[in-house]
């Protein structure tokens, strides 16, 4: 079997499908993270916490390699399992829910990708808010689900609205300082938010930070991450990696105290960011290597934990390593299977290795037969080796020339 295929469904595909995976087969600590808070929620509580969000994008790989219609699996309207058959009815029933209740149901939609499903629940659901607590929950879902769209005008509203109910001064100190990183973590990315609205976040989250016992050390930990970035975006970095070592030293602190997949998270959070910090502040080449073996320490049974050091690989020039390690991630499967296939054929085409850049490109072609970018650069490696499949990409070409209804 080559080593770009993917040989079962793997915890993460089964997570995002069914929201549990088998108990037999190796996990990563998202799958676990996310099918463990489901399982202990409670809904009469805001409590529930993401250990990270995916875009449909994620979403719409799932359901391609898996055969299914990728409408069904957004609405979630296909429910293979006890999981997603509760939750279907309580997304179906929630106008009928609390406000905390609804919100948490929400919160359950967006940790699998189900936006839809959960901004309309939020729609509802807002109008009933009468709290500054259920309205900042309201506002940081609603911003979690404009990001993944890439709706930059609504996640400016929801941190105006996160913003507004932690002026009531009611809100957890935990709370708000998850608001003050996700604004920092934003702005420096894309600038979702008015620069006013940043430097108040700034403000109010370095005011908690001052009195760490008062706070929860994931909290804390984000937080420091965050802020590290601000910083990094000026080639500081000594403040940088004193900031990264606050983080890494509050996300020890959590998995000590409480040993669970999800606050594994904050450390594995810390190593990705280490390992952009050297290859992006430092360019330092091993320690970027050294974070990203930590990475797959961590979480081995995770894709991108292969890709993230491979991308380390090709930043320094490595790119036969770089090229095995996008393989390995591939073979993993998903999340980001046709990205990592698709770095590991340009890395091989680069290292002059057509037949298995080939043999990626052919497998690309199967999972997006429509991408006419993966087309061209196969036919191009193909006709370079005067290969056969030259004719089968040529052919999948003309389709996409063809007209909607026009005979071949």
């Amino acid at each position: 079997m080559p080593i770009s295929e993917p040989r079962t469904r793997n915890a993460f595909q089964e997570t995002m499908l069914g929201l549990t995976f088998s108990p037999l087969q190796e996990s990563d600590l998202f799958s676990r993270a996310c099918v463990e808070q489901y399982r202990t929620a409670d809904l009469s509580r805001h409590a529930y916490r993401f250990a990270q969000v995916f875009e449909p994008d994620v979403l719409r790989e799932v359901a391609l390699l898996d055969g299914i219609g990728y409408d069904r699996l957004a609405e979630l309207r296909h429910r293979p399992s006890e999981a997603t058959a509760r939750l279907g009815e309580l997304a179906d029933g929630a106008a009928d829910l609390s406000v905390v209740a609804a919100v948490n149901v929400a919160a359950a939609l967006i940790s699998v990708s189900r936006f839809g499903p959960a901004a309309r629940i939020l729609d509802r659901t807002a109008p009933r808010a009468t709290t500054p607590r259920d309205s900042f929950e309201v506002g940081m879902l609603r911003f979690v689900v404009a990001n993944r769209r890439d709706d930059g005008p609504a996640v400016s509203r929801a941190f105006h609205t996160m913003r507004r109910a932690v002026e009531s001064g009611t809100l957890p100190a935990d709370r708000t300082l998850d608001a003050c990183a996700q604004a920092v973590v934003w702005y420096m990315k894309r600038r979702d938010l008015p620069t006013a609205d940043f430097l108040w976040y700034v403000a109010a989250g370095r005011e908690l930070a001052r009195h760490p016992r008062d706070l929860g050390a994931g909290s804390l930990s984000a937080w420091y991450r965050a802020l590290a970035m601000v910083p990094a975006a000026r080639g500081r970095t000594r403040l940088t990696r004193r900031y990264m070592e606050f983080t890494r030293e509050a996300a020890a602190h959590s998995l000590a105290g409480r040993p669970r997949a999800y606050e594994a998270h904050f450390l594995k959070t810390y190593h990705e960011s280490t390992l952009k910090e050297h290859m992006y502040v430092t360019r330092d080449p091993d320690r970027a290597e050294e974070a990203g073996l930590d990475l797959i320490a961590l979480d081995p049974a995770w894709s991108p934990s292969y890709g993230e050091l491979a991308d380390a690989y090709a930043h320094f020039g490595r790119l036969a390593e770089a090229a095995a390690l996008y393989e390995k991630a591939a073979a993993t499967g998903p999340p980001y299977y046709g990205h990592h296939l698709l770095r590991a054929a340009r890395a091989r085409e680069r290292l002059g290795d057509d037949v298995r850049a080939l043999e990626h490109y052919g497998r690309l072609a199967d999972l997006v037969p429509g991408d006419e970018s993966v087309l061209r650069q196969g036919l191009a490696v193909a006709r370079r080796g005067d290969d056969p499949a030259a004719d089968r990409f040529r052919s999948l070409l003309d389709r996409l020339r063809t007209p909607a209804g026009e005979a071949t």
